[in-house]
């Protein structure tokens, strides 16, 4: 085992090899994000995980199937269940029967879930200003940014980049 110095250790991921840590840089700021923002979401009074918002918005809009919301938000079917499960948990979700398809079962907001999306697009309100005001800072739109890297996967996958890369 290398007795490698902390200097060293540091270089790893923040130097030369750092792009190749994307996603951990990703991740800790979406981790970030949601333990910073959970205080402000307490004090206006918001029950709902973070990381349901979205679909909570999506569905004070219309009732949607767990497929819809899918493809809608990008994620998987198990994803939009396991959300739809802590949202019914507080009492913000119901499941609905659609009149023209037997088989289809919508999810929709409850009175309660319909107030609390109501809290929800306040906060989210604000939420963009914050936002607005951080690109600014940065001089540069990172929704806009990862919008258009991720554009760029769908044109062609980091798999088949990568394989492109070559050298080894």
């Amino acid at each position: 085992m290398s007795n490698a110095s902390q200097t060293e250790l540091d270089a790893l991921i923040h130097g030369a090899l750092a792009p190749g840590f994307l996603g951990l840089l990703l991740g800790r700021l979406v981790d970030r994000l949601v333990e910073d923002g959970s205080g402000p979401a307490d004090a206006a009074g918001i029950r709902a995980p973070l990381r349901t918002f979205s679909m909570m918005l999506l569905l004070d809009r219309a009732d949607q199937s767990v497929t819809e919301l899918a493809r809608r938000l990008g994620v998987t079917h198990a994803a939009v269940i396991k959300t739809s499960r802590a949202l019914d948990r507080l009492g913000f979700l119901a499941r609905g029967d659609d009149p023209a398809d037997a088989r289809r079962k919508p999810l929709t907001l409850t009175d309660a879930g319909r107030a609390e999306a109501e809290r929800i697009r306040r906060f989210m309100d604000r939420t963009n200003r914050v936002y607005a005001e951080l690109f600014g800072e940065i001089g540069m739109d990172v929704f806009a940014a990862a919008q258009a890297f991720d554009a760029a996967l769908d044109r062609k996958s980091f798999a088949a980049r990568f394989k492109e890369a070559g050298g080894d």
